[in-house]
């Protein structure tokens, strides 16, 4: 896809979400951009804050407390159909409007000039109360115009003690971030980094799938790799258990800073995975010079700790601090297979749970099942079913129609509009808001995925029978309310920029509370048989809204928080909502919703369908590999002990099936889980 095209596609996507949310172009560009840059780890988050005045300007914003670093975002965007030049001229004055902007709220004076309860009132709030203790500001512009080749090194400063650097999400950025979910290649040059390469020692070269090294990093050329990269280093699973635990370890820091030589014998070091690596024999010993992907499967919170160290404490002896490391260079074909099984296994003795790799689970091909098959009934004043598109990885949507001719990709598009484009994070944050945690929703994505991704793995079973068609159905009903709330808040009079996110998640646990306590629900499998909301649910929604962001502008300057949107993060928050907001239903609304009882008794039903449905896909699986696999299979299980002999029991009926009889859907079943567990232990076909 040429420059060109893509930004064609690009421009298209951010009407759609314009027209969905009700945003100007700008503000809907800078959603799409900042939502794939936080869910690849390139930005630790975003928070909406437009403010543009006299030579100052902000779009949004993130806080990394642990390594005392400030993410400021400013939009670059042009929408025009001709790729536009980004150059350095532009860049400086980006750069200089931020530098004012920060200074300005820091010095406390900005917060009197800007409207009370805005989002950009709350930044400006916080800056003037630790914006002191910042050691790293990052300026990242989000564009839609292409950098200039003539620009070399991008702008980067030191001023009053406190790192400044720029980085550009320009139109090619953007396009690998959105059709690949990394937005530039990791590549660590050893030789180029730090003038050498890295000892190592190979410890099973020339294995098939991947080769294995002992390595010896010094903390500061770890430090320095993780300021380049950031939580991208970590694999996806890792990066989400980190950032739901506390980012910096107080034992490694004591130890850094008191005993550099011990870390050594203290610490466990950090696994990593890579996708090629380089080396150069020097005399006795091999140096590793170079490292394509890489990715630590365990000790993130090593490498984050030693990095916050440099940059919080400033400790100047990380020189003296060795961290051992286990690389395991991997098959490229094989990356997204092997890389989260090493991953797991290697945080086995850690305290993560199943739910830290759920970006792994079956639940995601079967969500992503449904969303190619089931078909959404038309919508009103339409004739055209479609689908609701469940992306399991990022740019699927793309990849699906990038090779088909004009006439497929248009007819790609009628029935997969993009409007209906879903992602892992969009389910996450509107089950746990309707699971009434709007507090864990305001955390950001990654906090509320790890919150869904534990409810997910608590209740899915042996089959997830608890997840079938109408689980589907209604998770796509429930995000067509979220979604149309953001709208109508978005475009509402009273609507204070940059506070949607909280006020849509907040509304719609209130009426969701308040409905459970009467023992009724939204009936959100009638709003995807309607693919819309209803007038009388929009109306009590945005009644709720209202209130809901009075009182959350209120309630913060109440309990003395600076920034209204980390107030919306403390359960507190919930709390006090819960106790101040009167929710009043009126009589017309009784037709959106369910009463508990029936709707506990359609579950039953739905489980029992999924069940069977279940069943018939094992038996047909079972079948489709045939008697002459399994009996290879009973074969192999015979001649070793990792069986029992119910299993045996089962492989036998598999391996003596005949046209005549098959296996029943439970005896298939239980075959696939013998299947499982000899290929873990070692059969190969």
């Amino acid at each position: 896809m040429t420059d060109g095209e893509f930004l064609a596609d690009l421009l298209q996507q951010v009407a759609a979400r314009s027209a969905a949310t009700s945003d100007f172009s700008e503000t809907a560009f800078a959603s799409v951009v900042a939502e794939a840059l936080v869910d690849s780890g390139a930005v630790p988050g975003f928070e909406p804050a437009f403010f543009v005045h006299r030579g100052m300007r902000v779009d949004g914003y993130a806080y990394t407390e642990d390594e005392a670093t400030l993410d400021l975002f400013q939009v670059d965007f042009h929408g025009e159909p001709e790729v536009q030049s980004l150059t350095k001229t532009s860049l400086d004055a980006c750069l200089k409007r931020a530098e004012t902007f920060f200074e300005r709220a820091v010095e406390g004076d900005l917060s009197f000039e800007v409207d009370v309860g805005s989002s950009v009132w709350s930044l400006a709030r916080q800056l003037a109360q630790m914006g002191h203790s910042v050691v790293r500001i990052r300026l990242n512009i989000l564009s839609d115009a292409k950098l200039s080749s003539a620009v070399k090194v991008l702008p980067k400063q030191k001023k009053d003690e406190r790192e400044w650097a720029v980085r550009v999400w320009d139109l090619v950025a953007i396009g690998r971030l959105l059709s690949t979910g990394e937005p530039e290649p990791i590549v660590i040059d050893f030789v180029k980094m730090f003038g050498k390469g890295l000892p190592c020692l190979p410890a099973n070269a020339g294995g098939a799938e991947l080769d294995s090294y002992l390595t010896v990093i010094p903390g500061d050329w770890l430090a320095e790799i993780y300021d380049l990269y950031g939580g991208r280093l970590l694999e996806q699973n890792v990066r989400t258990f980190l950032q739901a635990t506390k980012g910096v370890n107080k034992g490694i820091r004591k130890t850094i800073l008191e005993e550099p030589q011990m870390f050594f014998a203290y610490n466990n070091g950090i696994s990593a995975t890579a996708a090629k690596a380089e080396f150069d024999p020097d005399g006795n010993q091999v140096l590793l010079n170079r490292l394509e992907n890489l990715q630590i499967v365990n000790g993130g919170q090593t490498t984050a700790s030693i990095f916050n160290v440099m940059k919080r404490d400033k400790a100047e002896n990380l020189d003296k601090v060795r961290v051992q490391m286990k690389l395991s260079v991997v098959r490229s074909d094989l990356v997204n297979e092997i890389v989260p099984r090493i991953s797991l296994y290697a945080n086995s003795q850690n305290k993560v749970s199943d739910a830290d790799f759920f970006s792994n689970h079956p639940f995601h091909r079967r969500i992503e099942n449904f969303s190619r098959n089931v078909w959404a009934p038309a919508a009103e004043g339409s004739q055209q079913m479609t689908h609701w598109f469940y992306e399991r990885a990022r740019g699927q949507y793309a990849n699906a129609s990038s090779y088909l001719t004009p006439a497929k990709k248009r007819e790609f598009e009628v029935q997969n509009p993009r409007k209906q484009l879903i992602q892992k994070t969009d389910i996450a944050k509107v089950l746990v808001t309707i699971m009434c945690m709007p507090n864990v929703v305001s955390q950001g994505a990654q906090k509320s995925f790890k919150f869904f991704a534990e409810n997910v793995t608590g209740h899915w079973g042996e089959e997830g029978v608890a997840f079938g068609e109408d689980w589907f159905k209604g998770i796509i009903g429930a995000t067509i309310v979220f979604r149309t709330l953001e709208r109508l808040v978005g475009g509402a009079e009273w609507y204070a920029q940059g506070y949607r996110a909280n006020t849509v998640t907040y509304s719609i646990a209130l009426l969701t509370h308040t409905l459970k306590s009467r023992k009724q629900d939204i009936d959100f499998l009638k709003v995807w048989n309607r693919q819309a909301t209803s007038i009388s649910l929009n109306e009590a929604l945005l009644h709720i809204a209202k209130q809901v962001q009075v009182r959350i502008i209120s309630s913060a300057e109440a309990y003395k928080v600076a920034n209204v949107t980390e107030w919306c993060k403390r359960e507190k928050c919930w709390d006090d909502l819960l106790q101040s907001v009167n929710v009043r239903l009126g009589g017309d609304l009784e037709k959106d919703l369910i009463d508990a009882e029936e709707k506990d008794g359609a579950k039953r039903a739905a489980r029992r369908e999924q069940k069977v449905l279940n069943d018939i896909e094992a038996q047909t699986y079972v079948v489709g590999r045939g008697a002459t696999y399994w009996s290879k299979l009973h074969k192999w299980a015979s001649e070793g002990l990792a069986m029992t002999p119910s299993e045996m029991d089962f492989l036998s009926v598999a391996a003596s099936m005949s046209s005549r009889k098959i296996p029943s859907g439970p005896q298939s079943q239980r075959v696939i889980a013998a299947e499982k567990k000899a290929l873990v232990e070692g059969f190969k076909e």
